[in-house]
């Protein structure tokens, strides 16, 4: 086997609903993840011979996992205590004198 077939493998077995009897289904149907995402809930029963195990997969690539939407004012302040703070900082190091020896 060569290395991005062993990591699409390793990749793969980490999804819901693959295991180690179905991957190679999996492997032998799609070229790429693309094609997998684009299967219906029907195919992916077919390939994986388990309906239980096709929701699973079907659910994890579908889920809609996004981010929360953030408010653009917190992000604004936030950066603008960061940069404050990194300003005060610089000041600091700038007014100590150097040490007599």
């Amino acid at each position: 086997m060569t290395g991005s077939v062993i990591c699409a493998q390793d990749m793969l077995m980490k999804m819901p609903g693959i295991n180690s009897k179905n991957v190679y289904a999996v492997m032998n149907y799609v070229e790429n993840l693309l094609q997998l995402v684009k299967l219906s809930l029907a195919e992916l029963t077919e390939i994986l011979a388990s309906s239980s195990n096709a929701k699973q997969l079907y659910d994890f690539i579908h889920s809609s996992n996004q981010l929360p939407q953030t408010d653009t004012a917190t992000v604004s302040a936030a950066h603008s205590k960061v940069a404050t703070a990194a300003s005060k900082s610089k000041s600091a190091v700038r007014r100590k004198s150097p040490r007599k020896k």
